[in-house]
C-alpha cells in the first residue's frame, strides 16, 4: 500500500488549536513574566501536538525585538546553501578542472617508486651503508609509502564523513607539503625520517583524491564520464616522479629544488581546497518537478514497491539480500567479505612487490644499459595504463566482465598470473609485454573489488567494508620489505646456496601461482551456474517436447476410435500446429523421394518424422504454410478429400490421420480404422 500524504493544516484550518491570546499589559514585571511563561507553556504543548508554527515567537516576549526572531524565513547556513545553490557551467567546469589538477599532482605519486628510486640513489640516500644495506633501506621506504595508500582508507572515511571535503583535502595538501619538505631537507641517512616522510606522501594521495569525486555530482547524469576522467587522472599521477627522473637525468636539477617544488604543490592544494572546496559534498541537480495527481502518485508508489518485491525475489535466497540488511559485524565475518579481502590483499601485495622491484630485478638479470631501459620503460608505461582499460570500456567488454563477479574474479586472476609468471622469462620482450599487462590487471583488481562489495553488501556499509578490506591489505603489504630483503640478500625460506637469480625466480613462481588458490571459488561458481543453466534448458526443452507430444498424440487417439465412434456428430474444425502438418507432409515428401513410405519409414514413429521435419528446407522456408489450415469433412476411401479449398484440407476426425500414420509405419487399417500392426503387437 502506498503511503498517503496527509494534508498539512495551515493557519485557520479546522481542528487547529487556537493561538494563545496576547498577555495584557499588567503593571509589574513579575506578573508580566508569569504571563509570558504561561504563554510559552501553551506553545510548547502545541509543539508537542505537532503544530507547524509552534516555533514562532510569542508577542510581548522581551526577546521579540532580537534579530533572530523575525517573520522572514531564516536563511540556510553557508554549507547548505553551497550544496543547493545553482551553479553556472563555467564555474562547474573550472572547479572540476581544478579537481583534476589535484588528482594528477598528488593522488598516486607514491606508486611511481620505480622512477623515484634512481633519483634517490643519485642523491646519495643511505649512501653511508653498503649497497645491500642501501637497497634494504630503500625497500623499507618504498613499502611505507605504498602500504600507506591502503592503510589510510578506513580513517579517511571517518574524516571525510565528519569533516567534509574541505577539511579532508586541506589535510591531504598539508601532508604532501610536510612529507616533501622532510624528504628534501631531512637526514638522508635516517630510515625513520625518510620512511615517515614517504608514508605521509602515500597517505596524502587518497586524502586529496576522494574529496574530488564529489564534483562529479555537479554533472548529474553525466557524472559517470566525469568519474572516468578522475580515474584517468589518478593513473597519470603515477608519472609525477618520472618527471623528476627526467629533470634529474637531463638537466641535473638539484634534488632539494625538486622536492621543495613538490612541497609547493602541497601548499597549492591546501590553499585552493580551503578557498573553493565545500564543507559538505555537492549534491546532484534536482530533477524537474512534475505535478502528479495524488491518486497517480499512490499508484506509482505501489508500482515501485511491487518492483522492489520482484527484485528481492530474483536475488539468491541464501546470501545477498541477507547480507545487505545484516549488521556490520556479520558482514565482516561472512564468506563473501573473506573472499573480497583475501582477493584484494593478495593482488595488492603482488602489485606492490613488482612496483618496488622492477629496478633491482632488471639489474640482476640484464646488463646495466638494458636494466636502465626497462626501468625507464616501466615508469613511462605505468601512467599510460588507462589506455587498455579505456579501450575495453568503449567496446563494452569491461562492463560485461564486471557485471558477472565470478567471471571478473577469474579474469583478474588469470591476467595476474600471466604477468607474474612472465617474470620467469629472462627476455626483455617478455618484460615489455608484462609492463603493458600489469596496469590493466591493476585497474581490474580495484574495479572488481568495488563492484563486488557494492553488489553484495549494498551501499549502506560500503565505505566501512572497503575501508576494513583496504586496511587489511595494507597490513599484509608491510611484510613486503622483509620479503624483498630476503630475496636480495638471502635467508629463509630460500636455501643457503641459492643465488640471486634463483631466489628471484622462486619468489616470482610462488607469487605468480598464488592466484590459483583464488581461482577455486569463482571457477566452482561458474561451473555450478553453467550446470544449473543446462539443467533449466533441458527442463524447458522437455516441457516443450512433452507439450508437442501431447498435441501429436491427441488426433491419433481421436482417430483410433473409428469412424462410427461418434454417430451423428457434426464435423468440426481442428486446428493443426506446424508439427502436425510436418508429419503428414514429410511422410509424403519422403515417400516420393525415396520410393515408398513403407520402405523408408517402416518402423518409424512420430518422433522420427517430427525430427526429420526440422531438417526439411520446406520447414525452414515456411512454404508448407501455403497448404496448412483446418481440416473438416468426410473422408473418401483413402481417408482424404482430393480438393483443396482456400488452403484447407477437409477431413473428419475419423481415420484419415490414423490411416496415413499406419501406412507410414508399414501397416494397414481394417474397416473399423484399427491399426493391424498395433493389434498384432
Amino acid at each position: 500500500m502506498g503511503r498517503k500524504n496527509k494534508p498539512k493544516q495551515g493557519r485557520g484550518s479546522p481542528g487547529r488549536k487556537p493561538h494563545p491570546p496576547e498577555p495584557p499589559p499588567f503593571p509589574g514585571d513579575d506578573r508580566r513574566l508569569l504571563d509570558i511563561a504561561a504563554a510559552d507553556d501553551a506553545r510548547r504543548r502545541e509543539a508537542d501536538d505537532g503544530d507547524p508554527e509552534a516555533d514562532a515567537p510569542v508577542r510581548g516576549h522581551p526577546a521579540e525585538d532580537d534579530a533572530s526572531f523575525t517573520d522572514q524565513p531564516r536563511e540556510s547556513s553557508a554549507p547548505d546553501a553551497a550544496a543547493s545553490k545553482p551553479m553556472s557551467s563555467t564555474r562547474r567546469a573550472a572547479l572540476f578542472a581544478l579537481a583534476s589538477v589535484h588528482v594528477v599532482l598528488c593522488s598516486g605519486s607514491a606508486y611511481g617508486w620505480t622512477a623515484l628510486r634512481p633519483v634517490l640513489k643519485h642523491a646519495a640516500f643511505f649512501a653511508s651503508s653498503d649497497p645491500a644495506e642501501q637497497s634494504r633501506r630503500l625497500n623499507v621506504m618504498s613499502t611505507a609509502g605504498i602500504a600507506a595508500n591502503a592503510l589510510c582508507k578506513l580513517p579517511l572515511g571517518f574524516v571525510l564523513d565528519k569533516g567534509g571535503p574541505r577539511v579532508t583535502a586541506v589535510i591531504g595538501g598539508a601532508m604532501v607539503a610536510a612529507g616533501s619538505a622532510v624528504i628534501a631537507l631531512g637526514d638522508r641517512q635516517s630510515v625513520a625520517q625518510m620512511a615517515s616522510a614517504y608514508f605521509l606522501v602515500g597517505v596524502a594521495g587518497p586524502f586529496v583524491q576522494m574529496p574530488c569525486f564529489q564534483f562529479c555530482e555537479l554533472y548529474g547524469p553525466g557524472k559517470g564520464t566525469a568519474m572516468s576522467q578522475l580515474v584517468t587522472c589518478f593513473e597519470l599521477s603515477t608519472g609525477v616522479f618520472e618527471v623528476m627522473r627526467w629533470l634529474d637525468a637531463s638537466f641535473d636539477v638539484a634534488f632539494e629544488r625538486m622536492f621543495l617544488g613538490y612541497a609547493a604543490v602541497g601548499v597549492f592544494v591546501l590553499v585552493t581546497a580551503l578557498a573553493y572546496w565545500p564543507d559538505v559534498p555537492h549534491k546532484p541537480p534536482p530533477p524537474p518537478e512534475v505535478n502528479v495527481p495524488q491518486e497517480h502518485a499512490e499508484e506509482e508508489e505501489e508500482e515501485e514497491e511491487e518492483e522492489d518485491r520482484e527484485r528481492r525475489a530474483e536475488l539468491p535466497e541464501d546470501l545477498e539480500e541477507d547480507l545487505r540488511s545484516a549488521p556490520l559485524a556479520r558482514q565482516l565475518l561472512s564468506g563473501p567479505f573473506f573472499l573480497a579481502a583475501t582477493f584484494t590483499a593478495v593482488h595488492i601485495f603482488r602489485q606492490g612487490f613488482l612496483l618496488a622491484t622492477v629496478g633491482p630485478r632488471a639489474e640482476t638479470f640484464f646488463d646495466a644499459d638494458r636494466a636502465t631501459f626497462l626501468a625507464d620503460a616501466f615508469s613511462v608505461i605505468l601512467p599510460l595504463g588507462f589506455l587498455p582499460m579505456a579501450l575495453l570500456t568503449a567496446t563494452g567488454a569491461a562492463g560485461a566482465i564486471l557485471s558477472r563477479p565470478d567471471v571478473a574474479f577469474a579474469f583478474v586472476n588469470v591476467i595476474s598470473m600471466a604477468y607474474g609468471l612472465a617474470l620467469l622469462i629472462p627476455d626483455w620482450r617478455a618484460y615489455m609485454a608484462l609492463f603493458i599487462l600489469f596496469p590493466l590487471a591493476r585497474q581490474f583488481v580495484f574495479s572488481t573489488f568495488f563492484s563486488y562489495t557494492a553488489g553484495t553488501f549494498g551501499y549502506k556499509s560500503f565505505g566501512r567494508i572497503s575501508g576494513v578490506a583496504s586496511t587489511f591489505a595494507g597490513l599484509v603489504q608491510l611484510a613486503m620489505s622483509t620479503l624483498i630483503d630476503r630475496v636480495e640478500r638471502g635467508g629463509a625460506p630460500f636455501p643457503p646456496r641459492a643465488g640471486a637469480k634463483d631466489r628471484w625466480r622462486a619468489a616470482d613462481l610462488a607469487l605468480g601461482a598464488v592466484p590459483i588458490v583464488l581461482m577455486i571459488q569463482p571457477v566452482a561458481a561458474i561451473v555450478a551456474r553453467r550446470r544449473e543453466e543446462r539443467r533449466e534448458r533441458e527442463e524447458k526443452e522437455r516441457g516443450v517436447l512433452a507439450e508437442v507430444d501431447e498435441e501429436l498424440a491427441e488426433p491419433l487417439m481421436y482417430a483410433d476410435r473409428g469412424p462410427g465412434a461418434y454417430p451423428g456428430a457434426r464435423p468440426r474444425d481442428i486446428t493443426r500446429q506446424a508439427s502436425h502438418i510436418s508429419i503428414v507432409s514429410m511422410a509424403g515428401s519422403m515417400a516420393s523421394s525415396r520410393g515408398t513410405a513403407r520402405g523408408s519409414l517402416a518402423g518409424a514413429d512420430k518422433w522420427d518424422v517430427y525430427a526429420s521435419s526440422h531438417a526439411s528446407p520446406a520447414m525452414h522456408s515456411g512454404s508448407y504454410l501455403q497448404s496448412a489450415g483446418r481440416w473438416s469433412g468426410t473422408p473418401d476411401s483413402s481417408g482424404f478429400v482430393g480438393a483443396n479449398f482456400g488452403g484447407r484440407r477437409r477431413e473428419t476426425p475419423g481415420a484419415a490421420s490414423g490411416d496415413r500414420l499406419a501406412q507410414m509405419r508399414g501397416g494397414r487399417r481394417d474397416s473399423y480404422g484399427r491399426d493391424s500392426n498395433r493389434d498384432a503387437a
